[in-house]
This record gives C-alpha cells, sequence and structure tokens, in this order.
C-alpha cells in the first residue's frame, strides 16, 4: 500500500516541481523537454523510495498530500500555467 501511495502521489508532485522550475527558468521550456522529462522521472522515483523508507505510512503521505497542494497553489500563479497563461 505505501508503494501504491507513493507512485500515485508522487508522481504529479514531482510533474508539478519540474514545471515551476520550467517557470523560473529564462528560457523556452521546449528547447529542453527531454531533460524535463528525466528529471521529473528521477525525482518521481526518489519521492517513491521515500516514501517506502519509513516505517510508518502516515507522515510521508501528508507530507506528499501538502506538497502536492503546495506546488499546485504555487504553479496557479505563474505566469506559465496560472495568471498569465
Amino acid at each position: 500500500m505505501k508503494y501504491f501511495l507513493g507512485i500515485l502521489l508522487g508522481l504529479p508532485l514531482s510533474l508539478m516541481l519540474v514545471g515551476l522550475l520550467a517557470a523560473v527558468l529564462p528560457m523556452p521550456w521546449q528547447g529542453w523537454l527531454v531533460l524535463q522529462l528525466i528529471v521529473a522521472i528521477i525525482l518521481w522515483m526518489l519521492l517513491v523510495l521515500l516514501m517506502a523508507l519509513p516505517a510508518k505510512t502516515w507522515p510521508p503521505l501528508i507530507a506528499l498530500l501538502v506538497g502536492n497542494l503546495a506546488a499546485w497553489l504555487v504553479l496557479q500563479v505563474t505566469p506559465l500555467y496560472g495568471v498569465g497563461a
């Protein structure tokens, strides 16, 4: 169950974090799309690993939920995705 929750919640968080990185960098995101996907997959694997390591499931699960919410809220104010789109 821990692995499933890590996979389920880690993917959107890793993609949103890479999207935030693309919004912050002053270069067009289309030029480094393959690198973005590689970074997102590596970050996703790390998040799943961090979810699977602790003995208790709830603290990392809550951290992933809060991270997803925070990343989503920050993406809403970036000109690439939210306000200026």
